[in-house]
């Protein structure tokens, strides 16, 4: 009867042991709290178009600002400004179509090896007499202030550089994420309506022809809307809000 009663519990524990480790992996793939999520697509047609494509999946938090004391390059002196960010992580993934076994072809250059993660984020004004662009900065003082808000280690666009992971599955122990944030400095605080182009996620490249012939190349590229009802006599964080569902685009 006793060895009977400790085979069951032995059963219960490794039971429970396997249930939480699926548990772990489920949590794993979902959208951390706040954090919005960008499948990683493809169609049937990008991917016959282009043998090496990837792309990734993306998870990043809303938009947010900070204020942090900046140092001035030309006169040393500190002055508080407002820098704004987006935190984000990102896995390469599988292409569905891929893995059922078709063979694409392409007439696209041959594919760097090993693929290189190299993120650009613009942001550009929508609402303005005329569009304002803003690139990603690289902000070393605002950075450390933004990782200790946010508890994280998240990289600049240069220092996040770096070959890109194998793709993984969900759940699997190969799972490499790679963790980074954009940062804005001088944004208009006269606009309300901002798009955020994404690019560096996927190595997509469509070929279009412009109407005197020449041929150029677009870029697999996230894009996000945001609106900011507001003020810029008083900016406020929480009014920056994201505008509809992200979506891929070729840019």
């Amino acid at each position: 009867m006793v060895p009977s009663v400790l085979r069951l519990t032995w059963l219960m524990v490794a039971a429970c042991a396997i249930l939480a480790g699926s548990a772990e992996h489920t949590v794993a793939q979902q959208p951390k709290f706040s954090e919005v999520k960008v499948d990683a697509l493809a169609t049937g047609d990008e991917i016959a178009a282009q043998p090496d494509l990837w792309v990734m999946e993306v998870y990043f938090k809303p938009m947010r600002q900070i204020v942090v004391n900046l140092t001035d390059p030309k006169s040393g002196q500190k002055r508080p400004e407002y820098v704004w960010y987006i935190t984000y992580r990102a896995v390469n993934r599988p292409l569905a179509l891929r893995a059922r076994g078709n063979r694409p072809t392409n007439d696209l250059d041959a594919p760097i090896i090993p693929p290189r993660f190299i993120p650009e984020f613009t942001l550009v004004t929508t609402d303005t007499p005329e569009p304002k662009v803003f690139h990603d900065e690289v902000i070393p003082e605002a950075i450390a202030e933004i990782n200790r808000r946010e508890r994280g280690n998240f990289k600049s666009t240069v220092n996040v550089v770096a070959d890109v992971p194998p793709a993984a599955d969900p759940g699997s122990p190969d799972e490499k994420y790679i963790t980074g944030v954009a940062t804005w400095r001088g944004i208009d605080p006269e606009a309300d309506r901002y798009t955020v182009f994404l690019t560096g996620f996927s190595n997509g490249l469509k070929k279009v022809t412009a109407e005197d012939g020449t041929i150029g190349m677009q870029n697999k590229t996230i894009m996000t809307k945001y609106w900011r009802p507001g003020d810029q006599f008083d900016q406020r964080e929480p009014e920056i809000r994201l505008d509809g569902t992200p979506q891929w685009i070729y840019r």
